[in-house]
């Protein structure tokens, strides 16, 4: 009887854990493409963000979880979230709720622009991603589905 009791509870447990975890249901997944070098944007388990040929892994898809003003933007592999600070540097990390972590994204503009920075997500050839201030240019304008 202990047994089973413990079984019951650890199983509650789990499942617990894997709705906090898991994004909510009505989180909408994403992949980002720059417009200049129609590649998506990427990010990988140790943090780094870049922007390569699209190639439809769970690392190019992001979960946007927020209001219509602002949200998080979630990679799916990792559940870390994108984030940025006042250097332009783009990176993922835990999410933690600051601000720095939450973006608006222009569905119309299809800029992505930091809440913290007021500055836009931004590309270039090299694969490289940063924020930059918002100058209206291709390599800001980001197409999401």
């Amino acid at each position: 009887m202990f047994r089973r009791s413990i079984t019951a509870a650890l199983t509650l447990f789990a499942c617990f854990v894997l709705v906090l975890a898991s994004p909510s249901a009505s989180a909408a997944t994403s992949t980002f493409r720059d417009v200049a070098t129609l590649h998506c944007l990427d990010s990988n388990t140790s943090g780094n963000v870049y922007a390569i040929g699209c190639n439809g892994g769970n690392f190019q898809n992001w979960i946007f979880a927020g209001s219509d003003t602002t949200t998080t933007v979630r990679d799916v592999s990792t559940l870390f979230c994108l984030d940025s600070n006042t250097n332009g540097n783009v990176y993922t990390l835990p999410c933690n709720g600051g601000n720095f972590q939450k973006w608006r994204v222009e569905r119309s503009g299809h800029r992505v622009v930091d809440v913290a920075t007021g500055r836009c997500l931004d590309s270039n050839t090299a694969n490289s991603v940063y924020t930059l201030p918002c100058n209206g240019g291709n390599f800001q304008n980001w197409l999401h589905n």
